[in-house]
């Protein structure tokens, strides 16, 4: 029995509510100075969306496109797999599967979601390619039942009541995240402020912006330095550089030396911030192993 058309509103609903969450969360919290993060998940194409009855029945018109899945749940196959069909009563055999890396919790067998993310047709080598850090975890059996049909790698799996259970949980910030998060927000705003000061030839406002910066990327330097990374210290270090070049220059009314110095120091924001630090969802940070 297919899907009355009221459900599979309110499930595309859901699912393009979450969809527009995801983008909003993932252009905020940047600021003056730091490189724009990359959006997480972001498909370079628009989301086709598609029940799952369409997708077995003609696959390859959807194979590259990141699709919006609607269909009921056939089965859990692995912590990481399920099988979706458009009959919530009887078993088709004509499911999809899904892999859903971050799956948090078994999908409700039976129940309705909305699952997000690109279609392929199922190989190992290009699953391996594609969801780097990913191991399989179907059955040598399920492996080779699925070989060659459809597949969505799932960034999204949305259930009826509008939970993504397939959303990595955001960590808590440890005591060091804590620690570099204090210092570091202090920077955006500060680069802000010395861009307008140096504008307006104000000495007192670029001093004062300038000094914060130095403390900031001073207290940086002995953070990066005490964990051992020898390139994030470097460029802490440069900052507070440039810092003090801009206080120099400025000391002197030569304002237009003293702004030389602002594209640099930015600069050194951005490298550190694009290598040691990770964006989660919510907008903050974590510090990262640079891979």
């Amino acid at each position: 029995m297919q899907r009355s058309t009221t459900s599979t509103i309110a499930v595309a609903g859901l699912a393009l509510a979450a969809f527009v969450t995801a983008f909003t969360v993932s252009t905020a919290g940047q600021g003056p100075g730091q490189a724009p993060p990359p959006a997480a998940n972001t498909p370079p194409k628009p989301l086709v969306p598609v029940a799952a009855s369409s997708v077995a029945a003609n696959p390859d018109q959807y194979v590259g496109e990141y699709v919006t899945m609607t269909g009921a749940v056939e089965a859990n196959l692995s912590k990481t797999a399920f099988s979706v069909d458009q009959d919530k009563t009887k078993a088709t055999g004509k499911e999809v599967l899904v892999l859903a890396p971050n799956l948090q919790k078994p999908a409700d067998a039976n129940g309705y979601v909305t699952v997000i993310g690109q279609l392929i047709k199922f190989d190992p080598a290009d699953v391996a390619t594609k969801l780097k850090g990913y191991t399989i975890d179907l059955s040598a059996e399920d492996q080779a039942k699925f070989k060659g049909k459809p597949v969505v790698l799932a960034t999204a799996v949305i259930n009826t009541a509008g939970i993504d259970i397939a959303k990595k949980p955001i960590p808590p910030m440890s005591t060091d995240d804590l620690a570099l998060q204090k210092q570091m927000v202090k920077l955006p705003p500060a680069q802000a402020a010395l861009r307008k000061a140096l504008d307006g030839s104000s000495v007192d406002l670029t001093k004062e912006q300038a000094t914060i910066l130095k403390t900031a990327f001073t207290e940086i330097e002995t953070f990066w330095k005490a964990k051992g990374n020898e390139e994030a210290t470097k460029w802490a270090s440069d900052g507070k550089r440039h810092a003090d070049s801009i206080l120099m220059n400025v000391a002197n009314q030569n304002f237009d030396a003293a702004k030389t110095s602002v594209t640099p120091l930015g600069a050194t924001c951005a490298s550190c911030h694009g290598k040691y630090r990770e964006r989660m969802d919510d907008g903050t940070f974590r510090i990262k192993t640079a891979q």
